[in-house]
């Protein structure tokens, strides 16, 4: 099993290069900026074997972000339920896809995600899908592009052909949809 951690940061306007420079360049640590979505916004994603080394290696990572230069900071634990894709260059742009379930659901919305992943895969891969361990119950899946076009190609192709998306609409409270950028020196890019 695996484990993923991701720490949201909200960015004070004019600071984000100093929170990207000050974040990049670490091993095993993506460095992804909105494009689209929440601007001066910050995803820091990565992934251990146990929840005990994302632990580990949390106060220096929260020690790293620049306090002056950021207006909030969420952090979220979570169980990796898909595949996980190592990290490396897999795309120009990511898509972070982030669901709040209804209390009590996460083992049918997990389970549907499952069932519908393998037809999925078979158009373009996945970093991974996860589902929250701490704090309010939440999916997260996060998709590699090459560019807006395959990503608006592959999406159209999903749902035409019915692979997805998984059937969770009735257990999901709120939805969240986010185009990220790979900062330079991001794991993941």
């Amino acid at each position: 099993m695996s484990y993923a951690e991701t720490i949201v940061l909200d960015v004070r306007i004019g600071q984000m290069p100093q929170v990207v420079s000050a974040l990049s360049g670490r091993d095993g640590l993506a460095v992804w900026v909105s494009e689209i979505g929440v601007l001066n916004r910050v995803i820091l994603f990565r992934t251990a074997g146990t929840c005990s080394e994302l632990l580990e290696g949390r106060p220096e990572l929260l020690a790293a972000i620049p306090k002056e230069a950021v207006q909030s900071v969420e952090v979220t634990s979570w169980r990796v339920i898909s595949p996980l894709l190592p990290a490396g260059e897999h795309g120009s742009i990511y898509e972070w896809r982030c669901y709040e379930m209804k209390l009590g659901q996460a083992g049918d919305v997990e389970e549907a995600f499952a069932a519908a992943v393998p037809g999925r895969l078979e158009l373009s891969s996945l970093v991974c899908g996860m589902v929250s361990i701490e704090g309010t119950p939440r999916l997260a899946h996060i998709w590699p592009y090459a560019d807006m076009n395959a990503r608006l190609e592959i999406r159209a192709q999903a749902v035409a052909s019915g692979v997805w998306p998984p059937r969770i609409g009735s257990n999901l409270v709120a939805m969240e949809n986010a185009i990220l950028l790979p900062a330079q020196g991001s794991a993941w890019s």
